[in-house]
């Protein structure tokens, strides 16, 4: 992928862009790393479905798998899957997984929204189920984490995603995405 003349090979986008509808509809090509940690950390049923799954977010239901340094080996065993099969990675910019990006030389962009659109990252939470706990506190935190985001140093690329943009168009068309022959 592409964007403003910097190649990268991953995307790290914030909660409410689209990643994983993203992911669903092409898993052939991209992977959410977000619910491979989530299946690392966990017993998650295999029959599960995204909007169950959404609904546990802030208390989660299911018995702990792995914990610690168990799950991170085990979850950097299954990127290195994914990578191997010439999967993007789409994830969350949880601290692990930045690292797992950094220390394999994975660019990537950091995607996530403008700071105008703060109300519709709330709407899209609702929308799809997320707990009022959580949304509420993405509302409480959204100003330092729009602060935080700005400063993020490791991606090659910044996108600050606008009212009705999602990941799959800024991907396609943005990014200009090519599907791997």
């Amino acid at each position: 992928m592409e964007y403003k003349g910097k190649i990268f090979d991953a995307i790290v986008a914030t909660p409410s862009c689209g990643k994983s509808y993203l992911c669903d509809k092409y898993p052939n090509l991209f992977v959410d790393v977000d619910e491979e940690r989530l299946r690392c950390k966990y017993d998650v049923p295999e029959n599960i479905t995204r909007k169950e799954l959404e609904e546990t977010k802030g208390n989660r239901i299911f018995p702990k798998k792995f914990y610690g340094d168990k799950l991170i080996k085990e979850l950097y065993k299954r990127l290195d899957v994914c990578v191997k099969q010439g999967k993007t990675l789409i994830l969350a910019p949880h601290d692990e997984c930045i690292k797992y990006l950094t220390e394999n030389n994975i660019k990537f962009c950091f995607v996530f929204p403008k700071k105008t659109i703060k109300q519709e990252i709330l709407n899209r939470m609702t929308r799809r189920n997320n707990p009022q706990e959580t949304v509420k506190q993405i509302s409480d935190m959204f100003e330092d984490f729009y602060t935080s985001n700005i400063k993020e140093n490791k991606s090659v690329v910044h996108y600050e995603f606008d009212k009705d943009e999602y990941l799959e168009d800024i991907v396609f068309r943005k990014f200009n995405y090519k599907i791997k022959e």
